[in-house]
């Protein structure tokens, strides 16, 4: 989480959209920490950030192949005891990024997520 606020604040984005984005890693971070690896297995995440017209963050494991954006969305007219578990936070994910990216390439999920933060004249 350091590591990616501190490049939003090199570039001098606007605290408003720190929230969303730091959100959003995290929930991706969480689930992969939690999912990607057997529970006796350790492995590596690898995370990028690219800021250029829109702030891209990539994720890549070496865990099971699991595309995120297949899960179902949460039934939110379901009463709570009756929903199902799981679903929230790739749910929160999709509705505050802009674009999100997954594939499954040499041996790698890949995720990436993007917001638009710059304004059409190009001032953040």
């Amino acid at each position: 989480m350091d590591f990616v606020e501190a490049q939003l604040e090199r570039y001098g984005f606007a605290d408003g959209l720190q929230p969303e984005i730091l959100i959003a890693v995290e929930e991706i971070f969480v689930n992969i920490a939690s999912y990607a690896y057997g529970a006796e297995e350790k492995g590596d995440v690898i995370l990028s950030v690219a800021i250029d017209e829109k702030v891209l963050i990539r994720f890549e494991d070496n865990g099971e192949p699991f595309n995120p954006l297949e899960s179902a969305d949460p039934d939110f007219n379901l009463p709570i005891m009756e929903r199902k578990i799981g679903g929230l936070g790739i749910n929160f994910v999709k509705n505050m990024m802009d674009e999100i990216d997954y594939s499954y390439t040499g041996g790698k999920n890949i995720l990436t997520i993007a917001k638009d933060v710059f304004s059409p004249d190009g001032v953040s």
